[in-house]
């Protein structure tokens, strides 16, 4: 005895079931290893901090400082801790503090406030306490009081404290809001725009009392409104332009008092509008856009009087315009945009003479212009973001003459221009936000010199998203489409290792559909329009089928089908066999919803009329022929949700008497018939998601009394039956994503209980059953993407705890759990596009480090290793993975456990 149990034992090793491992799942290749941008935005100085929003891809968008010139980019808070975004917004400095709005994911968008530590981080007030939106907006800050606007609602004021935040008033009672707007700070008044519901949008004014928050003047009077623009504050007084409905929209000034509140200058006499625009206070003379309707849309400048508001200069002599924008002071000098006769918009400057108003340079030759953007004073100079003909939008300074108007520096090599945006002055340097086309957008400051342009820390390290599409499988290896961040939107193929991951060939593929191991695919091309290509994995076997548009790629047999349009002619049914010459017309017809049914292809078509029928196509033009007109005299429903069940085509239809109903074919007029009137009358149950399931088809539809739920059916009117209620009454359970599992249908429904979980049904009431409650109570995990690898159920659903994951069940509930938490905590990786290739489960997931990316998931076989090699080896065969070493162990063990079985019948005779 003692001799036989190691034999035994080494029999039941092989033949007893071990412990499964959990497999795992693994990054197959980073493909996009462009950086991923922080996108600094709201760039704010504070008493020579800059604070601005930005996001490392850890923490989400918060809230990040620089201190000083020599300082490093540091997080201020994770307001909203872990991935999720606070997305702080509208940053203003009141007093030494910031402000700004924020959402911590609990008190809903609401006033924040910081000092630039941590714990000085805080929220000011909860306006609209729980998750609520109080959405503050165009916080202005006026001698030491933030003013701001709740919802967009009514006017609101803040000390920095709870209680002293609170509405300064109900500018418009009842449930209108006076929509505040244009917030302007004026010595100590706050200045804006407000309709009381009596007098329009008009000119006010507030002390941040509300007895002191008055109209100043009903410019257009009653319930016209004159609606105030541009407001620019001036010493003591604030100018804009308004319409008063006698002399069009003009330039007005106001002191606060009706009386004071005067139009400056009717510039275009009349009711025609001068358009007075871009206002803008240098050294207390404004200068501002208009048309007097004869010199066109030229440089006005005005020292609030009206003979004192004249043409500074006609640029473009005549009716047309120069249309001056982005008017920028510095040191005195006016610069803006503009353009004339000879050159695009580019950069000019005025002194306020008409001798003085001259182009600064011709950035770009010709009439398309420099599309210059960002104007901003920084160090004495004027820094902009501006195009030539060699590098692209790039970071430009001016001192107002040709020579010293310069590209600051090539920030992304070459025309494709590194995008400089929210242009920031702080302590004389220049921060602002570019991308040098390897660490993306992130923070940058310039002195003015090229050496002297850097960039700050790269706040966010992780790389770029490869932005996966098309997962398809063809000939034992997975194709998709992919980005790498250089060449554009490709056809790649991957064998589960990174090295046997890589590019094909530049083509931007798409419809990619597996025919006989041979990948058909569409592409577009600039020159010739879209294109149907082929390929067999490699570079020199991917190649153009035919010139021609193609559709609804289908695979019946080792014939592809598809749809498409030639000239002017309407859809047609075309098929190829992978040559230029085997690509022809079936037959003049306007098909759809293509799907082969044991080797014959069936669709929808109409060949006259608007009513589309059942056809079907043997790949000739004889043999493509209507099965059956279901809809004649009805109205027009076309057959809908063709499916394969053992052989058999279901699919829902409408005869115009019975609704949309479960009905099947054979491929026979007589044949062709509707299985079961579900929903009695003209309603329809609407039949969906039909599924397979080993000659069963089970489907979705509704009926009066039990609502959308689960039913079967054998192709029989008695045999097509409610399989069970979930959710009791009429409500419905709405399962969705049906997928068979070696006999089992599993799917996702709701009940009242539970939410939308995972569920499972062998075609019986008592056998369909939630297989776990994954989000315990009436939350829900919203299980997708349900899928068959290898007899395991593989799917994604979503938890507070890890987000949205891969998961896997074997239909029980221990069974049922997370595969991998790729993005670690609550962060969610949200896999999509689940593909399985000879025991490999493709699909692409999002992590910070990488962004959305490739992934691979193989279950673990006891006693068995899966190697890179094992799955090219696996690969390159076309079958499962080869492991040799298990293979000959099991060879020498097999006749020994035989021999040992031999030696316990004998000793126990």
């Amino acid at each position: 005895m003692k001799r036989a149990i190691p034999m035994l034992s080494v029999l039941l090793a092989f033949l007893l079931p071990g412990k499964e491992a959990q497999g795992a799942s693994r990054l197959v290749k980073d493909i996009n290893t462009i950086t991923t941008s922080s996108y600094p935005i709201y760039l704010t100085e504070v008493e020579g901090t800059l604070f601005f929003a930005a996001s490392d891809g850890v923490s989400g968008a918060e809230l990040w400082k620089r201190e000083g010139i020599g300082g490093a980019e540091v997080l201020v808070k994770d307001i909203r801790p872990g991935p999720e975004s606070s997305y702080p917004g509208s940053l203003v400095e009141v007093s030494g503090t910031l402000f700004f709005r924020a959402d911590d994911g609990t008190n809903g968008m609401e006033l924040w406030k910081s000092d630039g530590t941590e714990s000085g981080t805080v929220l000011v007030k909860d306006i609209r306490p729980g998750t609520e939106d109080a959405d503050p907006s165009h916080l202005t800050g006026v001698n030491g009081t933030l003013f701001f606007v709740v919802d967009n609602d009514e006017l609101w004021k803040s000390d920095g404290t709870e209680a002293g935040t609170l509405p300064v008033k109900n500018i418009r009672t009842g449930p209108m809001p006076s929509y505040p707007d244009s917030l302007t700070a004026v010595e100590s008044t706050l200045f804006f725009v407000a309709n009381d519901g009596t007098h329009g949008d008009e000119l006010w004014k507030s002390d941040g009392t509300e007895q002191g928050t008055v109209l100043v003047k009903d410019i257009a009077s009653g319930l016209l409104e004159s609606y105030p623009l541009s407001l620019v504050a001036v010493g003591g007084m604030v100018f804009f332009s308004a319409d008063d409905d006698t002399h069009g929209r003009e330039l007005w000034k106001s002191d606060g008092t009706g009386a004071g509140t005067v139009l400056v200058k009717d510039i275009r006499n009349g009711s025609s509008s001068s358009l007075s625009g871009y206002l803008t206070n240098v050294d207390g003379t404004i200068f501002l856009a208009a048309n007097d309707g004869i010199h066109g849309t030229e440089l006005w400048k005005s020292d609030g009087t009206e003979v004192g508001t004249v043409l500074v200069a006609d640029t473009v002599p005549g009716y047309s315009s120069s249309y001056p924008m982005d008017l920028t002071v510095v040191n005195g000098m006016l610069f803006y945009t503009g353009r004339d006769d000879t050159v695009g918009r580019e950069l000019w400057k005025s002194d306020g003479t008409e001798a003085g108003t001259l182009l600064v340079k011709d950035i770009r030759s010709g009439l398309l212009g420099s599309d210059m953007e960002f104007l901003v004073a920084a160090s004495d100079a004027l820094f902009f973001q501006a195009t030539d003909e060699l590098n692209g939008e790039e970071l430009w300074r001016s001192d107002g003459t040709e020579t010293g108007t310069t590209l600051v520096a090539d920030i992304y090599p070459g025309a494709s221009g590194s995008l400089p945006g929210d242009l920031t002055a702080v302590d004389g340097s220049l921060f602002f936000r570019a991308d040098d086309g390897v660490h993306g957008a992130e923070l940058w400051r310039s002195d003015g010199t090229e050496a002297g342009t850097v960039r700050g820390r790269d706040i966010r390290t992780q790389t770029e998203s490869a932005g996966l599409g098309h997962l398809t499988k063809a000939a034992g290896k997975l194709f998709f489409r992919a980005y790498d961040g250089t060449n554009g939107a490709d056809l790649w193929r991957s064998d589960g290792t990174e090295a046997g991951t890589f590019r094909i060939q530049e083509c931007s593929p798409e419809e990619l559909e597996n025919v006989n191991g041979t990948l058909f695919f569409t592409v577009a091309k600039d020159t010739t329009g879209w294109e149907l290509w082929k390929s067999d994995g490699t570079e020199v076997g991917t190649v153009l089928v035919k010139e021609i548009a193609a559709e609804y790629l289908t695979s019946v047999g080792s014939t592809l089908f598809f749809i498409s349009t030639v000239g002017e002619s309407d859809y047609e049914l075309w098929k190829s066999d992978g040559t230029e010459i085997g690509t022809v017309r079936v037959k003049d017809i306007s098909p759809e919803d293509l799907v082969d049914v044991d080797g014959t292809l069936f669709f929808t078509a109409r060949d006259s009329g608007d009513d589309y029928e059942l056809w079907k196509s043997d790949g000739t033009e004889a043999g493509t022929v209507v099965v059956k007109r279901i809809t004649t005299g009805a109205p027009s429903f076309a057959p809908d949700r063709l499916t394969e069940v053992g052989g058999v085509l279901f699919f829902a239809a409408d005869d115009g008497t019975n609704g949309a109903e479960l009905w099947k074919s054979d491929g026979t007029e007589a044949g062709t018939l509707m299985v079961r009137d579900i929903r009695a009358g003209p309603s329809g149950s609407y039949p969906g998601f039909l599924t397979d399931v080993n000659g069963t088809v089970f489907f979705v539809a509704r009926d009066d009394t039990n609502g959308e739920e689960l039913w079967k059916s054998d192709g029989t009117e008695i045999g097509t039956v409610l399989v069970r209620d979930i959710w009791p009454g009429s409500y419905g359970s709405y399962p969705q994503y049906l997928t068979d599992v070696n006999g089992i249908l599993f799917f996702s429904a709701s009940n009242d209980t539970d939410g939308e979980e995972l569920w499972r049904s062998d075609g019986t009431h008592e056998g369909s059953f939630m297989v776990k409650d994954i989000r315990p109570g009436n939350s829900e995990s919203r299980p997708r993407d349900l899928m068959n690898l290898h007899g395991t159920l593989f799917f994604v659903a979503f938890t507070p705890e890890s987000g949205s994951e891969l998961w896997k069940s074997d239909g029980s509930e221990p069974g049922t759990v997370m595969v991998q938490d790729i993005w670690p905590g609550p962060g969610t990786s949200f896999p999509w596009g689940l593909t399985s290739v000879h025991g490999m489960l493709f699909f692409a997931a999002t992590e910070p480090a990488t962004g959305t990316e490739l992934w691979v998931h193989k279950e673990d076989i006891p006693g068995e290793e899966w190697t890179a090699a094992d799955a090219q080896a696996s690969m390159a065969a076309g079958g499962q993975p080869n492991n040799s070493s298990a293979f000959n162990s099991l060879m020498i063990a097999l006749p020994l456990a035989f021999l040992g079985l031999i030696i316990l019948r004998r000793r126990f005779r």
